[in-house]
């Protein structure tokens, strides 16, 4: 028995190779889901049951109260199901849950700069996480040579496609407990810079805000089903979501990512040439990077090189996954 606490979409990913395999081995899987963009409908199509712990909120006092429910909902959960194991990807409630009901846990980490959670999820049996993690739990923390992207997107388990689409845009709230207040990006100058980029390129976007753009504007919505077909068929990325910049870096796309947080495992793919990291007060630098990208001053293979390079010393993480558990 199996209980799997997700809180985002990227979770699901992450896990959805292992989580096949025990299906077919037949394990019993429970799963406690937030009701965080697509992650339910991500369940749904690969029909898997579960329970929603809600939306979350977003003011800070509405934050910890959530935060209380949800540990109250796992609890009983973790009482009434009694697991022989609980995964997560950096979910702090099922750390502290399962380190004090005695229950093994496994928690994969890569946003290593949260000193609000760091100190819960350390309480996992296992935590996995990036070679370039900087900190060492204890004896059950083991630094890989993985990304987590690579559990869902190594040549192994996902195929790319012909490039189609020019441009991906990708844009996410910034008000998570990661962010810090200088996350925040200037939409308007996005939103015009992407409505000029559109009269010439084709544009793929995915939001988690509401974006107000002119209905004439050719800019495709990306399907969250299949959005990493839709990614993989672009040419250049830019937005501020870490692990969708990340997911572009592990297929050879140039990825810009603009954020004031900066993890390791970014700077790793920074090494690697495949990302280029901006800090929002450099919006406007990073933007003119896109036309250098699909003015053919920066060679696809080159990046395409790279990523064999990245590919020869990371390993297929589901694989391990599997291994491990």
């Amino acid at each position: 028995r199996v209980l799997f606490d997700l809180n985002h979409p990227a979770d699901f990913h992450l896990y959805k190779h292992l989580m096949a395999w025990m299906r077919e081995q037949g394990h019993v899987l429970k799963i406690v889901a937030r009701d965080k963009e697509c992650l339910h409908l991500l369940l749904d199509h690969a029909g898997y049951s579960y329970t929603s712990r809600g939306s979350g909120m977003h003011s800070l006092m509405g934050k910890y109260v959530h935060a209380l429910w949800v540990l109250i909902l796992l609890f009983g959960k973790l009482i009434g199901f009694r697991p022989h194991l609980c995964m997560s990807l950096s979910s702090p409630y099922l750390a502290l849950l399962s380190s004090l009901l005695g229950i093994p846990c496994i928690t994969y980490d890569d946003t290593d700069k949260n000193p609000r959670l760091l100190p819960l999820i350390k309480r996992s049996s296992y935590v996995l996480s990036p070679a370039t993690y900087p900190h060492k739990f204890h004896g059950g923390h083991f630094r890989l040579p993985a990304f987590k992207e690579l559990a869902y997107l190594h040549p192994e388990r996902f195929q790319k496609g012909q490039s189609r689409t020019d441009i991906f845009f990708r844009f996410t709230r910034t008000d998570s407990v990661h962010h810090s207040s200088g996350s925040a990006l200037d939409l308007d100058l996005v939103i015009q810079k992407m409505q000029e980029l559109s009269q010439k390129h084709s544009i793929m976007l995915s939001s988690e805000l509401e974006l107000k753009l002119p209905a004439d504007q050719a800019i495709r919505m990306a399907d969250p089903v299949s959005i990493h077909r839709d990614l993989a068929q672009c040419r250049v990325f830019w937005g501020n979501s870490a692990t969708m910049a990340a997911e572009a870096a592990v297929l050879g796309i140039p990825a810009i990512f603009v954020s004031a947080e900066k993890f390791a495992y970014i700077s790793e793919l920074e090494a690697y040439g495949l990302l280029f990291h901006f800090h929002p007060e450099d919006l406007d630098q990073s933007l003119k990077l896109i036309r250098t990208f699909l003015d053919g001053n920066q060679s696809a293979a080159r990046f395409q090189e790279s990523r064999k390079a990245l590919l020869a010393e990371k390993m297929d993480l589901s694989a391990f996954l599997i291994w491990f558990v």
